[in-house]
């Protein structure tokens, strides 16, 4: 492998419980020339102070103190910004890369000609004890969610022509990377696990689920998000509505599905092209199949009759589990 630079942004706001883990990982890399920049962004903790401690050691690390706080995606495009690489991972003060994490994304960057790798991830306790493990993907399944996650690598060039990360969308950055990065540039799945996420009652994502205004600018933020995509897809806007509904986990009308499943399929396929339909058409299956388990109002002769006549497929597909099927009819049958 060519000893190439690669640059590593580390975003950091009050990050002092794990930040000294964090930044202890990226010195344990396999892979030894790698920048990491350790951007502050006005943390009234002991962060600063933990970053500096560890440049004056290591002349890799480079610390950048922002003078106001200006939130994620304003401090990924800072450290971008000042990136030497050719070749760009982010990481989070709460978050462990494995050893190999390095070798493992620049390998198979060049050897499956990807502009953008991911891979699967541990989900880690606050005390890093083991979770499980996170199966990450398929890309083509990316307009249901992110499916990319936190472990990856770039080149630089993708982070160049996109212009960088959209600051108007804090909490869904990373998402909206993906999505336009989609469009333009090949993805790759590594199947290995090489990052540790860390669960945590100060995360961003334990935030989003326990703040009432963190959730309102998390929903403000996929309608923006979704708006944008819509105008440059040129969709409808029945097909907006369903993946902004879907991304805040609202109910989705399993009439109103079979309605406009058309105007679905035509926008979405759009956005995947015609080589990813059948992935695309299995990532939709899902998701309304989940609705039909998951939500009561849908355990009813009614629709059970609807989903047999209009797409059998929700029910009977192969990869779905049988006793799961036949106990949602039994409790359609029982009502």
């Amino acid at each position: 492998m060519t000893n190439e630079l690669i640059s590593i942004i580390l975003p950091v706001y009050n990050g002092e419980p794990f930040l000294a883990e964090a930044i202890e990982s990226c010195l344990n890399q396999s892979y030894k020339n790698y920048e990491l920049i350790v951007v502050n962004d006005c943390s009234t903790d002991e962060s600063l102070n933990i970053a500096n401690s560890y440049a004056l050691k290591d002349s890799r690390i480079i610390v950048i103190d922002n003078k106001e706080n200006k939130k994620l995606p304003a401090s990924l495009n800072i450290g971008h910004n000042a990136a030497k690489g050719n070749y760009i991972t982010w990481t989070s003060d709460d978050n462990i890369l494995k050893n190999d994490f390095l070798e493992r994304h620049l390998q198979s960057l060049k050897k499956n000609k990807a502009d953008v790798v991911y891979s699967n991830y541990d989900i880690i306790h606050t005390d890093s004890s083991l979770k499980r493990m996170h199966t990450a993907g398929p890309t083509e399944h990316l307009l249901f969610g992110n499916k990319i996650g936190a472990s990856f690598m770039y080149k630089k060039m993708v982070f160049e022509t996109l212009k960088g990360f959209d600051t108007s969308l804090f909490l869904l950055e990373d998402y909206d990377f993906w999505l336009r990065a989609s469009l333009k540039f090949n993805f790759f799945h590594l199947k290995e696990s090489l990052y540790k996420y860390r669960l945590h009652h100060n995360s961003l994502t334990s935030k989003i689920a326990k703040d009432i205004s963190q959730r309102n600018k998390y929903k403000l933020a996929a309608i923006e998000m979704f708006d944008k995509l819509s105008i440059e897809m040129s969709w409808n806007k029945i097909t907006k509505s369903f993946c902004v509904e879907n991304l805040l986990g609202k109910n989705i009308s399993v009439f109103e599905y079979f309605k406009n499943k058309n105007i679905l399929m035509n926008d979405l396929t759009k956005f995947v092209g015609n080589r990813e339909l059948n992935e695309l058409k299995s990532g939709l299956r899902l998701i309304v199949r989940n609705q039909l388990i998951n939500d009561c109002e849908n355990h009813n002769i009614k629709t059970l009759v609807e989903v047999i006549m209009k797409d059998k497929s929700l029910l009977f597909h192969k990869l779905f589990s049988k006793k799961t099927t036949l106990n949602y009819i039994k409790n359609c049958l029982l009502v």
